[in-house]
């Protein structure tokens, strides 16, 4: 009798352990996604790691809501420094946010070399991304004359 008890039960510790039930990507994987994306200039994953209503707050540009407005405002960065890579030197985590590290370099559209670091911080709701937030060390290209 006691083994039958834990036939039944281990197949259900099983899918626990091994996210079965629901897929899930771990919170570091999601928040190191972000920048994949940006390196990659392929967002199809990070659109499926981030909810309908994010919000994203950017320096310069405030506060962002919506994955379409967030996605499409990270493309056009992107057009801005056609050559941009970040690397992330660590992610920190609690139990529904991230803080990742970052620098990263590359040349703007005029080919002016572009070298920056700061954090992002990001949270998670219902194992998504619902909140990104960037923090930068230089923020001079935000600055209008």
């Amino acid at each position: 009798m006691e083994s039958s008890k834990y036939f039944t039960i281990f197949p259900l510790v099983l899918a626990l352990k091994y996210h079965i039930m629901e897929p899930r990507l771990p919170l570091e994987d999601m928040a190191r996604s972000v920048f994949t994306a940006m390196n990659t200039r392929n967002f199809s994953e990070l659109e499926s790691c981030i909810t309908e209503d994010i919000a994203f707050d950017f320096p310069g540009s405030g506060r962002l809501e919506g994955s379409k407005r967030v996605i499409i405002f990270l493309k056009a960065l992107l057009r801005k420094y056609p050559k941009l890579t970040f690397t992330v030197s660590e992610v920190l985590l609690d139990s529904q946010r991230a803080c990742a590290v970052w620098t990263n370099e590359g040349k703007n559209t005029e080919g002016i070399p572009y070298a920056n670091s700061g954090i992002t911080l990001i949270h998670f709701a219902n194992n998504k991304i619902c909140f990104i937030s960037d923090y930068f060390k230089d923020t001079s290209f935000v600055q209008t004359s």
